[in-house]
């Protein structure tokens, strides 16, 4: 009976996380269009909203929303490192999930190159906590999977994605394998994904890509793609992870003693890049990305690097906001520049290669990376080079960033919680560490 009434209870929670997610997605389709339609006849709007937007996000979640800046996920990976009940509901808290909700609609509403997914774990994983209060007993090992079970559940949530979701709780945030932790994770994974199922119907995150890469000398180009797309990644990481080590000195001043102002700052420049780019750059690419992979559409030589300093401008700003779909968006652009280089190159191919190898760079969880990529894009004819890209991606990028992302952002974010002394005082934290 208890056995039945935890699963009754991890089920009920993956339908709420769907239920959400679905509102949320629904939401961020809304407030990018309207970005979009404001923005349209008014390119120069943007040096006014983007600045603007960022600083009055800032302001939300340090004043009335404290704690729900950052992507999420490594918030809810500190959870999992939580013995304390009472310091998993602060991080996990029906506020914080409010306040990611609210506070993400308005990044992409003006112009931030953020993702969903982030903000989606911690929901989720927020809904299992909140959930997990109904009658269980509360014991670490049962708030552990509550947690994974709610990462699971986001993931499949953001991306309409189930086995990417299980495969990143197990890969990235349990580091192990548990035979009852995959029963529950796979439990909420597939209940928040048969709730999408029955609300939107199937439909891949990226359509329906057809790419094939032939068997011949293009293949040798493989690997040169994924390295250069995870060393790309891993520096990205790495930014983010240490900020203080790139930004020059009165930035950083600026960014710790002034983060309103220092998010207007950012806005600023995210608005240059974006107005340099036609506007692509903007939110999370997702048009830009799926035209690639789906209808062979190319994309700017420079749509990956101004994706990529907008990416890591709009996150450095303090704001809420998730790094998968930009990430993703940046990865086609590492794909397509060989195509630009070598016309007559499959757009789509490459596209999916160098998305493998740029996320799995950022993330440096290759089998995440390999079935994220396919699942989103329904294309398992190209499961051997993208699982090829997404190793060596991993591979090269731990040349640069010596600890997975997520993992550093999370020792970061306990320390705060923690009040443990951060390393570089009066310098630039990133937004998962920001004060909680």
């Amino acid at each position: 009976m208890a056995a039945l009434k935890r699963n009754l209870i991890f089920v009920l929670a993956a339908i709420i996380t769907g239920l959400v997610s679905i509102a949320f997605g629904i939401g961020v389709v809304r407030a990018t269009a309207l970005f979009q339609n404001v923005t349209a006849q008014r390119g120069w709007i943007v040096f006014l909203l983007c600045p603007a937007g960022l600083a009055l996000i800032v302001y939300l979640t340090r004043q009335v929303f404290p704690g729900a800046q950052g992507s999420g996920i490594p918030q809810a990976m500190a959870g999992l490192q939580m013995q304390d009940s009472a310091d998993v509901d602060s991080v996990l808290s029906l506020r914080i999930a409010v306040g990611k909700f609210l506070l993400t609609l308005i990044g992409f509403a003006t112009g931030a190159s953020i993702g969903k997914e982030g903000p989606t774990v911690q929901i989720g994983c927020a809904a299992m906590n909140i959930c997990g209060r109904m009658g269980l007993e509360r014991t670490h090992a049962l708030q552990r999977l509550l947690i994974l079970a709610g990462g699971a559940a986001g993931i499949t949530c953001a991306f309409n994605a189930p086995v990417a979701g299980i495969i990143f709780a197990i890969e990235e945030m349990a580091r192990s394998f548990d035979d009852r932790q995959v029963r529950s994770i796979i439990l909420a994974a597939f209940a928040s994904g048969i709730t999408l199922l029955f609300v939107l119907g199937y439909q891949p995150y990226f359509g329906f890509s057809h790419a094939v890469l032939r068997l011949d000398w293009i293949w040798l180009l493989i690997p040169v793609c994924a390295v250069i797309g995870g060393l790309a990644g891993g520096l990205f990481a790495q930014i983010l992870v240490t900020p203080w080590k790139f930004l020059p000195g009165t930035v950083n001043r600026l960014a710790q003693k002034r983060p309103v102002v220092f998010a207007a700052f950012c806005g600023l420049v995210l608005a240059a890049i974006g107005y340099a780019s036609h506007g692509m750059v903007f939110d999370a690419s997702y048009a830009n990305a799926r035209d690639a992979m789906v209808s062979g559409v190319l994309p700017p030589v420079d749509f990956g690097p101004l994706k990529f300093l907008a990416t890591l401008v709009s996150y450095l700003s303090g704001i809420p906001g998730g790094i998968f779909a930009p990430s993703l968006a940046v990865g086609v652009g590492v794909g397509t520049a060989f195509v630009h280089l070598l016309p007559g190159l499959p757009v789509a191919g490459f596209a999916m290669v160098g998305m493998a190898g740029y996320f799995a760079g950022v993330v440096q969880s290759p089998l995440t990376a390999a079935v994220i990529v396919i699942e989103m894009t329904s294309d398992p004819s190209m499961s051997v080079p993208v699982g090829i890209a997404a190793i060596l991606g991993t591979m090269a990028s731990r040349l640069v960033c010596k600890e997975p992302v997520y993992h550093a952002m999370s020792h970061q974010f306990l320390r705060v919680v923690e009040n443990r002394p951060m390393p570089k005082p009066n310098t630039v934290e990133p937004a998962p560490a920001a004060e909680h």
